[in-house]
């Protein structure tokens, strides 16, 4: 029940958020004065109630805030709403951490934007998780759902290993820039190429060749040893790559080989140590003007610059 400006009284449903919302106001003083402000309320009356909260101060924890002292205020708000669960808590400008926080109370591993432009995401969370995740006849997500303004997809760890999750990020990429011939793709592996066979890629991939350059390095006694995939497939596939990947040949480089000296020219040991070289006119051994004494033979040694006559 809340009073108006004009002194008339509103008294407010029991299965509305606004009644959510007013008994928050009346059990946490930091919620009254703005300190602590709710962003967004959902709710299945009778059964659980999400809400997103945020701080207006560095030093005010906007969850602590509504949770109370040893839970003393949350549990005042419960028992007025007769016993529903509520779960609190923190609003974030960044979607992921935001589904993240609103699929509480189960723990999500990572969260992936499947389309930015629609809202569609993807939660992944542990096997022991998943039930948690999405709640007593999918309560939790449809609420998180409606919290976040996004269509949240809660898959498992095995569940997304076997998503071919790469190329739906391309599409989402493609549909939010537009024109597809726009969008420069980069692709690392043969399951992400556009059209490929998929017969071909699990057999590859059985192999344990699931990279486009290790398949290119493949000679053509290694590709006979895969079965059930024929050499027209496999060119057809060489075909795929050409049309979508761009081949950067790295330029060979010669190796020394085991026990090879490598010719240096007298030019460039002079450029690599920087000094002139001489012979020593006492063993023949080399010497250079910052020597004193010949390091083979230990004669003493001195220069002299003769300057040109014109």
């Amino acid at each position: 029940m809340n009073k108006t400006a004009s002194g008339f009284q509103v008294v407010l449903s029991r299965t509305d958020t606004d009644f959510v919302r007013a008994i928050f106001e009346l059990e946490v003083p930091e919620v009254y004065d703005k300190t602590v402000e709710i962003h967004k309320i959902v709710r299945e009356a009778g059964y659980r109630t999400k809400l997103a909260v945020y701080s207006n101060r560095e030093d005010v924890d906007p969850v602590g805030a509504c949770v109370g002292l040893k839970g003393v205020r949350i549990q005042a708000v419960i028992r007025e709403l007769e016993g529903e669960k509520i779960d609190i808590l923190k609003y974030d400008p960044d979607p992921r951490r935001f589904i993240k926080n609103a699929l509480s109370p189960a723990e999500v591993r990572d969260v992936i934007i499947l389309d930015e432009g629609k809202h569609q995401a993807l939660a992944v969370v542990n096997d022991t998780q998943l039930s948690l995740a999405i709640g007593k006849q999918g309560l939790n997500v449809r609420l998180a759902n409606r919290l976040v303004d996004w269509s949240i997809d809660v898959k498992t760890d095995a569940q997304f290993a076997e998503m071919d999750i790469a190329a739906e990020s391309r599409r989402a990429v493609s549909e939010l820039f537009g024109d597809a011939e726009e969008y420069e793709e980069e692709f690392s592996r043969i399951a992400e190429l556009p059209g490929v066979n998929q017969a071909v890629v699990e057999a590859l991939k059985k192999g344990n060749v699931e990279f486009i350059e290790d398949f290119l390095a493949l000679t053509p006694v290694q590709l006979e040893e895969f079965e059930g995939v024929s050499v027209e497939q496999f060119d057809a596939l060489r075909r795929l790559i050409e049309e979508n990947v761009e081949i950067v040949e790295e330029e060979d480089v010669p190796e020394q080989e085991e026990g090879e000296v490598l010719e240096v020219s007298e030019e460039e040991e002079e450029d690599e140590t920087g000094l002139e070289e001489y012979e020593c006119p006492e063993c023949g051994a080399k010497i250079t003007v910052d020597m004193t004494v010949c390091p083979n033979c230990g004669i003493g040694l001195s220069f002299e610059y003769e300057e040109d006559e014109e």
